[in-house]
């Protein structure tokens, strides 16, 4: 554009200077007008600028339709940028109001699927199912078809509560009946029992539970109806005579395969309360929490029997003007190793570890420790006979027994508490009898009992250590459970030390030998694997 503006300034000058130089030379050679060359020149002048006013107008309307497109294509692409954003915004907040829509359904789908698969009767497809189940519906689990995937779950979780049992009635002519025994419905169907002259029979087929199958024959069946036509008595042949000598083959049903490992683990928490406001007869507020672990495996095959088990309980207490204490610690790992001898007994070695996990202090004085960590801890090697009618009772009878009590702190083995003064562990060597028992008393009433017996053989024989445990547990639902539970000692080689309550104090005067009881009554969660 700037080219073209300085051509059209120099086109101009030449035509001036080009008319002027004609009419000088003319003028040389006759009469000079001196007027008519400036007006001549002027004139081109005005010429001249009038068409560069035209360019430069031209030239700048051209600009301003450029720079109006420019503009409007400017705000083109800022209302496409514009929406871009928008359409942004309102996918993320789709996707967030899906995602907070999944998360409540997976919370409520895990709640409402957790009930019906504890009633499935294998534990293993019970654990392998609720595992699948967390897994499906947690929080930040998303499925496209979350309702199609629930209602599958729960039809899978139905079937395997019912415990089914699938079967296939077939007869000679290969006619197939499905059957099902389940454990909370009762089917029944028909079925033709045929023989080889195709002669049939009527059979009626009914399911009273899982393990329960009732059939009978139809109503009014003749047996000359199996024959395909009349006879006479004297035509039967004499074998029809003497049934007795006939036996139906008997076929050997495949036993399921061998279950060897039964493990399991419980965990119980209660927590109990005292407040008194105002009370006119008096009392100290108290808030106490008991916990209980139970982890059992045990291994049975070809009269070899291997029982293990873990068992675990605290708990702490923490009364009005009094500091939080431990009120009750014990740990305790068994192993016993049992093989077939004759009847109902076993021969049996067995390993029992007892001991405490926490410091115990000589309380009301919290300063001074009495026990930790095996300190006393006492391990008991037993070698005899189990006897085991039945799974509900059990009595160990062990004439070889070895007791080791263990104190592995220098300073507690010092004192006369547990009977190993000066020593860190103490042997003794005698007889031992360990009876179990558990039993459903009532409905949802559950009793577990154990007693231990020992006298040695070198320390005073006629004195018997006792060890009884107790345990009864009323189940109110699946999660509570109301626990009364009870513990009785007496070991002849440990001193208790002896209070007396002088001036609104407790003062020990002593230590002796006296029997220990605990006891402990409450309602609290109970949780089974």
């Amino acid at each position: 554009m700037r080219i073209k503006k300085i051509f059209m300034v120099l086109m101009g000058l030449i035509l001036l200077v080009i008319p002027g130089y004609g009419q000088v030379n003319q003028n040389h050679q006759g009469f000079r007008d001196t007027l008519k060359i400036p007006r001549d020149s002027i004139i081109r002048m005005l010429v001249v600028k009038d068409s560069l006013l035209v360019v430069a107008k031209r030239d700048s309307a051209f600009l301003a339709q450029q720079i109006f497109l420019t503009q409007r294509s400017k705000d083109s692409l800022d209302s496409s940028l514009q929406r871009i954003r928008m359409k942004q915004q309102e996918d993320s907040l789709e996707s967030i109001r899906q995602y907070q829509l999944s998360r409540n359904f997976n919370k409520r789908a895990r709640l409402e699927l957790v009930d019906p698969v504890d009633q499935i009767y294998e534990d293993s497809v019970r654990g392998a199912l609720t595992d699948l189940v967390n897994l499906v519906f947690e929080d930040t689990a998303f499925s496209p078809y979350p309702r199609q995937l629930k209602y599958s779950f729960n039809r899978l979780v139905h079937h395997l509560a019912n415990d089914s049992i699938y079967l296939q009635f077939v007869n000679l002519q290969k006619d197939t009946v499905p059957f099902v025994l389940k454990a909370n419905r009762a089917d029944s169907t028909a079925f033709f029992l045929m023989n080889v002259k195709e002669d049939s029979a009527k059979v009626f087929l009914r399911s009273q539970d899982r393990n329960t199958l009732v059939m009978w024959l139809e109503e009014g069946l003749d047996l000359r109806r199996l024959f395909r036509r009349q006879v006479t008595a004297d035509q039967i042949k004499i074998a029809w005579a003497q049934p007795d000598k006939y036996r139906i083959p008997r076929v050997k049903v495949p036993n399921p395969p061998a279950k060897l490992w039964d493990t399991g683990a419980e965990f119980s928490a209660t927590l109990s309360q005292v407040a008194y406001s105002h009370w006119a007869k008096g009392g100290n507020n108290n808030l106490s929490l008991n916990t209980e672990t139970k982890v059992h495996a045990n291994y049975s095959k070809s009269g070899v029997r291997w029982d293990n088990l873990f068992w675990f309980q605290y708990g702490i207490q923490k009364a009005e003007l009094v500091n939080l204490r431990k009120s009750q610690d014990r740990l305790e790992v068994r192993s016993a190793l049992s093989h077939k001898a004759f009847k109902k007994f076993d021969y049996s070695v067995g390993l029992t570890l007892i001991t405490q996990s926490f410091n115990g202090y000589d309380y009301p004085n919290d300063s001074v420790r009495i026990s930790h960590f095996m300190a006393p801890g006492i391990i008991d090697i037993n070698i005899g006979m189990l006897y085991r009618p039945n799974s509900k009772f059990s009595a160990n009878f062990s004439p070889a027994s070895g007791k080791l009590t263990a104190v592995l702190d220098t300073t507690l083995a010092q004192l006369p508490r547990y009977g190993n003064q000066g020593k860190r562990i103490r042997p003794e060597v005698g007889a031992r009898v360990t009876i179990d028992y558990k039993t459903l008393l009532f409905k949802n009433v559950n009793l577990n009992t154990q007693l231990k017996l020992f006298s040695s053989y070198v320390n005073h024989p006629e004195r018997v250590d006792v060890d009884w445990y107790m345990a009864l547990d009323l189940k109110v639902n699946k999660y509570m459970t109301t626990s009364i539970k009870t513990q009785l000692m007496y070991d002849d080689d440990v001193l208790i030390p002896l209070y007396e309550v002088q001036d609104g104090k407790k003062v020990k005067v002593g230590e002796g030998k006296r029997v220990q009881f605990w006891e402990f009554i409450g309602v609290g969660f109970k949780y089974i694997l």
